[in-house]
């Protein structure tokens, strides 16, 4: 298929930024206040639904499906991209995930703390998760040298943000928003310093898209996909086949071993999820201090409080007790109370103690027409939002889940295959490694935990499965596909990574990418909150070099079509979802 010709009566956009999830939704508005004029492409619907994935079991192929789970569950198209299934947990870098290490290899970003802080409160608000506080004062009398109390993960009020900061980005004048426009190829100038355009599908036609710098903002697979795509006809870009392009594919650790007991139950108070000031649900988290990280030689890993499995009647909560039955229960009834990864935790329904359960419902039957009332609202309120919830339990015994670094691994990688997706580009296989430093540490940073609440006086850890067993327990647990990190990492070295601190490939004079690729270790944060923040702090980098008059002429045939030249597509009709 040959591409159309573009048109030379088209403004050209300062940026074309491809992807319209969380990350480009952010970057656009960001871009566009700063006084850009942004063409946003996106592959899906412009309309505030999802429509599919753009890895496809054709496109995409998966070396060890035990440890990463399907695209068709991690990823989607269409206005708000992942978000639609993202939980919506916000938590911040700390400095300890940024820095070089030496018991971690490849770790160390090229910025700090005082880098990505002053963007942090936009980026919250992009993310509707209220203030960007993320610390508290911490545990009276406890011992902060080796484990940290301060930490609070606060959750987005609206995870899924194609109403809220989508109709934002739309009605802004500086965006010009195009949906069911498939980015197919990158391509580069002979040299490779320099794109010359993007080529675009759409309706059955191909075009090409031009302007002054491109973002690629379209997930990690995906953004990586397109660069290795771009790579086979100009093979000395992003680093040459032997570099890091497609290398270091990370995600995290987590999972729960352990249960925690808390000697004094009312303390529950303080670690379960309740409201801040700002009517946001926040979350009290343990996490390791960089002394407890060096001198244990650990990765860097939080742990926090949840429910105890519905199923194990223990727990002595007659809501849980409810809700395990519930989910037990034929039809899409537990859909009120849970989402279908917990349902997945929870499916013991052989092992269920049915005398058990029903001695809980009737011990305080107030409590939990109370507590089942609570939890029936908030899934109510809003079908799309996934604030978990955690009951207290009068035995001040939880779940304990980890959320651990993992180490970067050069062979853990995605690379292109000689077959063809059905969007008519390369296939990717993604082999995703985990190493016996990621399992060691995390049962390393479980004892350190349990050591520090006896010292402490707080409580105690009990482990689910024989001292020998738990290794195991955790490469069991061990799965992701959802983070994506570390594929395009980010480098002060061009032969160290793909992009520089500004997000810019390096050697590329015009290219960003805006993606949890570019992490190049992953810490113990969940990693979308920083994605959105160095995607504000991105914006800020272009419009300071690209807004006003432009500081060089753009080739003739580098002009962009205007959205209603494309194939398919009439004046305006990228507006055509524009609502408040």
């Amino acid at each position: 298929m040959q591409p159309t010709s573009t048109t030379p009566d088209g403004p050209v956009p300062d940026v074309c930024v491809v992807g319209a999830g969380p990350v480009g939704l952010s970057l656009a508005l960001e871009a566009a206040r700063g006084g850009l004029r942004v063409l946003l492409l996106e592959a899906g619907h412009g309309a505030r639904r999802a429509s599919g994935t753009p890895l496809d079991a054709s496109a995409a192929t998966v070396v060890d499906p035990a440890v990463h789970a399907p695209f068709s569950v991690t990823t989607r198209l269409g206005l708000g991209g992942t978000s639609w299934v993202w939980g919506g947990r916000c938590v911040p870098f700390e400095a300890t995930g940024l820095a070089r290490r030496d018991h971690v290899p490849f770790s160390g970003w090229p910025l700090t703390r005082a880098d990505v802080a002053p963007f942090e409160q936009r980026a919250a608000d992009h993310l509707d998760c209220g203030s960007a506080e993320f610390h508290t004062d911490p545990v009276d009398g406890w011992d902060e040298s080796l484990v940290h109390t301060t930490q609070r993960e606060r959750w987005s009020r609206r995870p899924a943000v194609a109403r809220r900061l989508g109709a934002r980005v739309r009605a802004h004048p500086g965006v010009s928003v195009l949906p069911d426009a498939t980015v197919t190829d990158v391509v580069l100038d002979p040299h490779g310093a320099a794109v010359r355009h993007v080529r675009v599908r759409r309706d059955g036609g191909e075009t090409t898209v031009a302007a002054r710098a491109y973002v690629l903002a379209c997930g990690g697979v995906a953004t990586t996909r397109l660069l290795l795509n771009a790579r086979r006809t100009c093979p000395a870009a992003f680093g040459e086949p032997a570099g890091a392009l497609g290398r270091f594919y990370m995600g995290h650790l987590t999972g729960s071993i352990a249960d925690i007991v808390l000697d004094r139950p009312e303390d529950f108070a303080d670690w379960g999820l309740v409201r801040a000031e700002d009517g946001v649900a926040v979350r009290r988290r343990f996490t390791l201090s960089e002394r407890a990280q060096r001198d244990h030689r650990l990765l860097d890993t939080a742990f926090y409080l949840a429910n105890l499995p519905f199923s194990d009647a223990r727990h002595g909560n007659g809501a849980l007790s409810l809700f395990s039955l519930v989910l037990a229960a034929p039809g899409g009834l537990w859909r009120l109370v849970a989402r279908a990864e917990t349902r997945r935790r929870n499916a013991r329904w052989q092992a269920l103690d049915w005398r058990a359960h029903r001695r809980n419902l009737t011990r305080r039957p107030h409590r939990v027409v109370r507590d089942v009332g609570a939890v029936v609202r908030l899934r109510l309120r809003d079908p799309r939002r996934r604030e978990q919830f955690v009951l207290r339990t009068d035995t001040g015994t939880y779940a304990l889940r980890y959320h651990a670094e993992q180490v970067p691994d050069p062979d853990s990688r995605i690379t292109l295959n000689h077959r063809t997706g059905s969007d008519g580009r390369p296939g990717i296989d993604v082999d995703l490694r985990y190493s016996s430093q990621d399992v060691d540490s995390v049962l390393r940073a479980h004892a350190l935990l349990d050591g520090q609440l006896r010292a402490n006086g707080l409580g105690r850890l009990v482990y689910r499965h024989p001292a020998g067993e738990l290794a195991a327990a955790v490469r069991d647990q061990t799965m992701d596909g959802y983070h994506q990190l570390g594929t395009t990492r980010m480098s002060s070295d061009p032969r160290d990574g793909v992009v520089d601190a500004d997000c810019r490939v390096h050697g590329v004079a015009d290219l960003y990418v805006a993606s949890t690729s570019v992490f190049p270790a992953g810490g113990e944060a969940n990693p979308t909150f920083m994605a959105v923040t160095l995607a504000v702090r991105l914006a800020h980098h272009l419009a300071g070099r690209l807004a006003g008059p432009e500081s060089r002429p753009v080739p003739a045939d580098r002009v962009a079509p205007s959205p209603g030249d494309l194939p398919g597509t009439a004046a305006g009709h990228q507006d055509e979802d524009r609502q408040p």
